[in-house]
């Protein structure tokens, strides 16, 4: 019987989503564990948090695959003490290998961005900042299925992406045809979307100062946050990955982490 190692599961990753697209400042690859090991059982996730390790080890997982770097600055020390010591401490007591696809994976052509885009039903969506490789780049850029107001669509972006809530900026009754978007914190490319022809910007992460200079152009912000613009990531990837054990025959199993929540919790008037 076929038995796939860390490296076979890896490889094929790394085909769509290639460590040579990640930034420079980007840690991506393989930050805990062994290529070598055998990998019968992978889970995504978004953020490898330590509760999130614990059922991996419940479970039986070999492999992790998340999208939020575990190690991202050096580490001066790993200790008990601290969350990220536990985490990788359990990682390794478990010999499960932890692999991160993060600025590859939001940049890479039927990556984050284009699942969010189509999450969001845009249509003939294209790159909004392109890069120097054709064919990749941070955002999409595209029209909606038919016009609607900018609180209606603020709506549908909360509604289709599973969250309870979303902030937006501009006047609620302002007409929205054309949309850019960018998982994560992709405010800082307002700019581009204003000069491409966007009636709004779908990202997280947006600072007051960045609304209050929006508010007074003709574009409008929808802030869905971080978590909620890349909550998709663990669902998509396994789904990517089911796919590949089906086209390659492979015994895998695969697990999307269903227990990820927005950290940052909302509080309703009158609550």
């Amino acid at each position: 019987m076929l038995v796939l190692s860390v490296a076979d599961v890896v490889s094929y990753v790394e085909q769509s989503f290639p460590q040579s697209l990640a930034e420079e400042w980007d840690n991506v690859g393989l930050q805990v564990g062994s290529t070598c090991l055998p990998c019968r059982t992978v889970m995504t996730c978004l953020t490898t948090t330590e509760a999130a390790v614990d059922y991996a080890a419940e479970v039986g997982v070999d492999l992790i695959i998340s999208h939020h770097p575990l190690i991202f600055t050096p580490l001066k020390a790993i200790t008990a003490q601290q969350p990220i010591g536990r985490t990788i401490g359990k990682l390794l007591t478990h010999q499960i290998s932890l692999y991160v696809v993060h600025t590859n994976v939001d940049k890479a052509k039927g990556g984050l961005n284009d699942w969010l885009a189509e999450t969001l039903h845009l249509l003939d969506a294209e790159i909004l900042e392109t890069q120097e490789e054709e064919g990749i780049g941070y955002g999409r850029i595209g029209r909606l299925a038919s016009k609607m107001t900018l609180v209606s669509l603020a709506k549908n972006v909360a509604k289709a992406l599973g969250i309870e809530a979303v902030r937006y900026a501009g006047d609620q009754g302002k007409p929205i045809e054309k949309a850019a978007v960018c998982s994560g914190s992709g405010s800082h490319l307002w700019p581009l979307a204003l000069d491409l022809g966007a009636d709004v910007l779908i990202t997280g992460d947006v600072k007051y100062h960045t609304a209050i200079d929006v508010v007074n152009t003709s574009l409008a912000l929808i802030d869905a946050g971080h978590y909620g613009t890349e909550a998709i990531f663990s669902s998509r990837v396994a789904v990517f990955l089911e796919n590949a054990a089906k086209k390659q025959a492979w015994p895998l199993r695969v697990i999307a982490y269903q227990e990820e929540t927005d950290p940052l919790a909302a509080v309703w008037k009158g609550v």
